[in-house]
């Protein structure tokens, strides 16, 4: 209880803790958003407040560019030019003065001024700095020359037809719409309300700020007389990027955010005293220090609470508690000190003492009976359980073999033919039964051994699960031959699937080319119950016997290619080895003039007369030492393998019979037929010739090779026994004529 007592006032202690954090965090949290606020909201302003200086300026801009333009079309007279001008006037109140400079020194001014007679317009800054940028400028903030406002200029040059300089064309605009246009409040004014824009010309002069004022006796001032520190030492000036920074300005801190305005070399700012931030600032803190302030209270006094009404009466409880003796003493009963939570608590435990005092008694007087009961029970239980175990593994056991098949784990026939007399009173129409046969499955259980064609029915029954089993009914129902049906399942679906089916082989064929498989299918659909489900799977059937006697040639071949390049892949000793055998044949065929048909024969002999080894395993392909008994025995099954498989090719039809002879020997000990003499194909006999030969003169797995002479004496010495005695005098004198070509 004491623990308990302990882990709740610790709970409580971490959940002040947890609730303190939160404020801190919150208020830490919030017054970096404030700065951040702060400063995003400077920038803000300052580039939504040049979009709006920018567009002013812009039309302002375009409307001394139309001047410039229309002086430029032909040679209007004096009259014609000052009345287009004064026009413009008129049109665009926001100009003190539009004029036009001639490049003889002659102005015509729209507003009426004319100039003294020692003025020289060419002098004028606005002229200058025309013809130095060659474009519309804007000059700097100046005294106009009627010494009554201070005003900047607008000018562009104007060029006649043939790019002869007129003159130059120009706008005053009084400071005054410029500060009002930036201390202007508008809907997109994004500043505090403390916050304010100035503007800065290419000068750095300030032509525009709210705390200062302007009369044509007052002289601008540049941003670093008026704050002692150049605007560039803290901002740099990057034309189309808003740069900002946190500065004092006139001994207050705050945000400054600056953007050129694009054509005038003047400079747009905005800056946010960081007091507005830090009056919300001390709010937070106010609010956090308060709520630390109630959490703390509000957690002693539960605290307190807790402690008077719940965990002093607990542990006295407790103590109470710890008093109870169940096994020696059940005579004891806790005291009901006060009407509070606990009485009820305290009330039911003595209440199960009274009663637990009475079962106990009655316990022990049937204990020995009771116990004897049970062991009795024990035993029964025991037995009846083992048995029922047994029983029930062993129905589960043999239904489930009774209705699958055991090397696929599909259904069996006999589950498929139950199943097809049950739907066939159902409505599930359209039906689709599709048969599928595995093609060449007894050639390659013959030459790969039932192993391999187990592992090629396993890959069938999975491919054909996959796309077929979740649509309805697979089974195995042959020992290459699988059928499904797929109730509600329409022509173009079960067509789509068998697609599914075929990319699925081809794919597997694509990774697996030494064990290829190769599948007949035929699909047949009823639209309603005017066919039988037997007559449907009977045209399946038939569909599938179709298939595979129209691709039976073209399958056996396949297969029997596959076998050919996975013997080439495992059987490094043919490296060279079938090269040198076809020119020692056709070097023996030749010289006893065999027919072309024979050669032919006898080179493809060379070619392919191990075929049947790919049934023989690695580690007696490739034993080092020599073979023991079993081992031998499997060997020499590679001939009648190959025979096998060439007579199941097309291709390889014609050599069928000389494989499977290759081996025998001139004194009939040879195998698998015991053949003596010229009862052996002559193209056999040739090539038994040149293979000893070249095994012996070549390094084999189990020995290594010998001179060409002691070769050619080991072929005499068995003359006769091994050999064709003619045909042996004719090899050694081909080999002994050339023996560097035949080596």
């Amino acid at each position: 209880m004491y623990r308990l007592i302990r882990n709740l006032y610790l709970f409580s202690f971490i959940m002040i803790i947890i609730f303190v954090s939160g404020w801190f965090y919150n208020y830490h949290v919030t017054s970096r958003q404030l700065l951040e606020t702060a400063e995003k909201s400077t920038k803000m302003a300052v580039y939504s407040k040049s979009e709006v200086i920018s567009g002013w300026m812009t039309k302002k801009t375009r409307t001394i560019e139309a001047a410039g333009f229309f002086l430029s079309l032909e040679k209007w007279s004096d009259e014609e030019a000052l009345a287009f001008l004064e026009t413009l006037l008129k049109n665009n109140p926001n100009f003190e003065s539009i004029y036009f400079g001639t490049s003889d020194n002659q102005m015509l001014n729209a507003s009426g001024w004319v100039p003294p007679d020692d003025f020289d317009l060419r002098k004028r800054p606005w002229y200058i700095k025309a013809l130095a940028d060659n474009q519309t400028t804007f000059t700097e903030a100046f005294t106009n020359a009627s010494s009554d406002k201070i005003i900047f200029t607008i000018a562009t040059p104007v060029y006649d037809s043939t790019n002869g300089l007129m003159g130059v064309v120009a706008g005053d605009i009084a400071v005054e719409e410029i500060i009002n246009l930036v201390n202007e409040e508008s809907s997109n004014n994004n500043l505090e309300e403390e916050a304010y824009y100035f503007l800065i010309d290419a000068g750095d002069h300030i032509i525009a700020h709210p705390k200062m004022g302007y009369d044509p006796d007052s002289r601008l001032v540049t941003f670093d007389e008026h704050y002692g520190h150049s605007i560039e030492s803290h901002v740099a000036t990057n034309a189309g990027s808003i740069n900002t920074v946190k500065i004092m300005l006139a001994d207050e801190e705050g945000y400054l955010a600056q953007l050129q305005i694009p054509g005038t070399g003047w400079k747009l700012a905005s800056f946010t005293p960081l007091s507005i931030f830090k009056a919300r600032s001390d709010r937070l803190t106010a609010e956090f220090l308060t709520a630390l302030t109630a959490a703390l209270i509000i957690s002693m006094a539960f605290m307190l609470y807790q402690h008077t009404y719940t965990h002093k009466p607990l542990l006295r409880l407790e103590s109470h508690l710890q008093k109870i003796d169940v096994e020696n003493n059940l005579d004891y009963r806790i005291p009901m000190e006060n009407k509070n939570e606990l009485a009820v608590l305290i009330n039911t435990i003595n209440n199960l003492l009274d009663r637990g005092q009475t079962y106990l008694k009655h316990l022990e007087e049937s204990k020995s009976e009771l116990k004897k009961t049970n062991q009795e029970l024990e035993n029964i239980i025991s037995k009846l359980t083992t048995a029922e175990e047994a029983l029930d593994y062993s129905e589960e056991k043999l239904y489930y073999l009774s209705y699958h098949d055991q090397l696929t784990g599909l259904n069996n026939r006999f589950f498929f033919e139950a199943r097809l007399k049950q739907l066939e009173n159902k409505q599930e129409y359209p039906l689709t039964v599709i048969s599928t046969d595995i093609d060449g499955l007894k050639l390659l259980n013959d030459t790969l051994g039932h192993a391999a064609g187990d592992r090629l029915l396993k890959t069938c029954a999975a491919i054909l699960n996959e796309n077929l089993g979740h649509s309805g009914i697979l089974a195995r129902v042959g020992g290459d031959e699988f059928s499904a049906i797929l109730p509600l399942t329409g022509k173009d679906e079960s067509e789509r699937l068998a697609r599914q089916i075929r990319y699925q082989v081809a794919h597997y064929n694509q990774h697996n080319p030494s064990l290829p498989l190769s599948i007949s299918m035929g699909i047949a659909t009823a639209e309603n119950s005017k066919t039988t489900l037997k007559g449907i799977l009977k045209e399946a059937e038939d569909e599938m016997f179709k298939n595979k006697l129209q691709r039976n040639n073209s399958a056996r071949n396949d297969i029997a290619q596959s076998l050919m390049t996975a013997l080439a892949q495992r059987d490094f000793i043919s490296q060279g080895h079938v090269q040198r055998l076809e020119k020692l044949c056709l070097a023996v065929g030749e010289k006893i003039n065999l027919h072309t048909s024979q050669l032919t024969k006898l080179t493809l002999l060379a070619q392919v007369h191990d075929l049947g080894k790919v049934g023989v395993p690695d580690h007696i392909l490739y034993k080092p030492g020599p073979l023991n008994q079993d081992e031998w025995a499997a060997v020499k099954q590679h001939s009648e393998k190959g025979y096998r498989i060439a007579s199941a090719s097309g291709n390889l039809e014609g050599v069928a019979d000389l494989i499977l002879k290759h081996h025998e020997r001139w004194d009939g000990s040879g195998y698998p037929m015991g053949l003596k003499g010229k009862e052996i194909p002559i193209e056999c006999r040739i090539f038994s010739i040149a293979e000893a030969y070249d095994v012996m003169t070549n390094n084999r797995p189990y020995k290594n090779a010998v001179s060409q002479g002691k070769a050619l004496a080991e072929i005499k010495k068995q003359s006769g026994t091994q050999f064709d005695p003619e045909l042996v005098e004719v090899f050694i004198a081909i080999v002994s004529s050339d023996p560097h070509n035949h080596s």
